[in-house]
Order: structure tokens, then C-alpha cells, then sequence
């Protein structure tokens, strides 16, 4: 499928902005965190969250639809997800607030932004898993890739050797989705014949196409990337997410310093890996074009 820039940064940035939330809204329940910290990190897990909102709105050809984000909630996961979204950073700020003017801190409010957090991005993940029409996608692998990346990233500032264990989980969920996603429409169920109401296993093709010219379901559906282009990008992907990340970590544990460049270099990782799952994604009417 097309990767749209404003998607990536909204599920990127967004993505780690309520997984450093999460973090935080955890340490403050365990009681491992001091009320400056809860300040400083809640707020940065704040903007980026915002910010990667924000990134979302410009994906709408229509502006003004954005408003009708939030009245299909009982249906549609993007309403959900943006009920949530209001829902959690309103606690966050509130939480802020109630830190500041009291200098101490609920220990009830961390859990709560815990698992609002992470149902946020649940909802993200759920945008795309439901899709049966992108098999690569159709899958609970797909929700779990979404908060262990979100975790992973957001434990980066607030955890040492605990971080390691989170991108360690984030590496091996990120491998199984590419292989999934390789072997995804292997034993798909449609195609031109399966359409026509032929058996799976005749080979039907189309006699030429269905347009002379590209149309919207070509420009937003269907996007090619050659294969030894996304290998490429995997394994840049791969390290700079994954492997230089822990290894930094390991070199350099508790370096505040280190931990905010290790975030950057995750960010580069993370930005190609979300490429690939939107440009690798193949929607089932590519079928019926050759």
C-alpha cells in the first residue's frame, strides 16, 4: 500500500509518545519514579503523542471529516482510537498538574495511564489488523508489533537493563512479522479466477487491464517495492531499531546521554520498519490488475 508520510510519523511518534507514557504511568504506580521525573518524561511522552495526532489529521483528504473521528466509536477503531487518545493525554495532563501543585503523586493514576496507554495503541494496531483485505496485516502479530515497539521505545529514557528485555521482544515480533507477511498470500483465498467463480487452483488472468490509466485504487492500494530494495531496508531497519540500540545500552547502562542518542538512532530504525509495513503490505484487489 501507498506509505504516506503523515501515517508513518502519526504511528511512529504517536507510538512512542504513549509508550513513554505507559512507562511512567508504571514506575508511578510501583512507586519507582520521583515527582520531577513524572513531570519531565509525562510531558515529553505528551508532545510526541500530540504531535504524531497531529501528523494523522494532514493524511484526510477531507479536513473537515476529522471531526467525525469520534461518532463511530461503537464500530470503528479509529474512532476508538481517538476517544482514547483525548481520553488518556486529559489524565496525563491532569496528572501533571496534580504533581506539580501537590508534589506527590496517585499511585491509582499510574495504572490507570498504564492500560489506557496501551489500549490507545491497541487501537492504532487495530486500524490495520482488521483489514482481512491485507493478509500481512490480518493477524494478532500486527497489535503486538505496535505496543512492544511502543514499550521498547518508551523505556529507552526510564529503564536500564529492563529496556533490553522489551527490545529484545520487539526484535523477535518484528522478525516473525516480515516472515509472516512474506508467506501471507501464499495460500490467499482470491484472485481473478476465484472472482469469475472458478476454482482457486485454475490459473485465470485477466486479458488486459481494467483501466489505461491509473486510478485511485492503483495509487493508494497497490504500490510495488522491489524485493532487494526492502531487503535493503529491513536490515537498516533491523539494526538501527534493534541491534545498535541494545548494544549501546549494554556498552553504556544508565547514561542518560547515550539513552537520548540511542532514541534517535531507534527513531531512524522504526521510521523504515513502518515504511515496509504499509509499502510491503499487498491489498487483495492488486489481484485483479496484472
Amino acid at each position: 500500500m501507498h506509505p504516506a508520510p503523515s501515517i508513518i510519523l502519526f504511528t511512529v511518534l504517536s507510538g512512542f509518545g504513549f509508550g513513554l507514557i505507559s512507562i511512567v504511568g508504571l514506575l508511578q504506580f510501583l512507586s519507582q519514579i520521583s515527582t520531577v521525573n513524572i513531570v519531565i518524561f509525562s510531558a515529553i511522552g505528551l508532545f510526541f503523542s500530540i504531535i504524531g495526532l497531529i501528523s494523522s489529521f494532514f493524511h484526510l483528504a477531507n479536513k473537515k471529516n476529522a471531526i467525525k473521528s469520534m461518532s463511530q466509536w461503537q464500530t470503528s477503531w479509529l474512532s476508538r482510537e481517538a476517544i482514547s487518545s483525548i481520553f488518556c493525554l486529559s489524565i496525563v495532563v491532569g496528572n501533571i498538574g496534580w504533581v506539580i501543585v501537590q508534589n506527590r503523586y496517585i499511585n491509582e493514576v499510574g495504572i490507570i495511564l498504564f492500560l489506557l496507554s496501551l489500549f490507545t495503541i491497541f487501537t492504532t494496531s487495530m486500524i490495520y489488523a482488521q483489514l482481512k483485505t491485507v493478509p500481512s496485516w490480518n493477524n494478532m502479530l500486527t497489535p503486538a508489533l505496535f505496543i512492544f515497539t511502543a514499550l521498547a521505545g518508551g523505556s529507552i529514557l526510564l529503564l536500564d537493563y529492563a529496556s533490553l528485555v522489551l527490545l529484545l521482544i520487539f526484535g523477535v515480533l518484528q522478525v516473525l512479522f516480515w516472515y509472516i507477511a512474506d508467506q501471507s498470500f501464499i495460500y490467499r483465498e482470491t484472485s481473478v479466477g476465484t472472482a469469475l467463480g472458478f476454482s482457486k487452483n485454475e490459473d485465470i488472468r485477466a486479458f488486459d487491464v481494467a483501466h489505461t490509466n491509473r486510478n485511485y485504487l492503483l495509487n493508494e492500494m497497490v504500490y510495488k517495492v522491489a524485493r532487494k530494495h526492502a531487503i535493503k531496508i529491513r536490515y537498516i531497519s533491523f539494526f538501527a531499531a534493534f541491534v545498535l540500540p541494545m548494544s549501546l545500552i549494554l556498552m553504556f547502562p544508565g547514561n542518560f546521554s547515550v539513552s537520548v542518542l540511542v532514541i534517535g538512532i531507534h527513531f531512524v530504525g522504526i521510521y523504515f520498519s513502518r515504511w515496509l509495513f504499509f509499502a510491503e503490505a499487498k491489498h487483495s484487489v492488486s489481484f485483479y490488475y496484472n
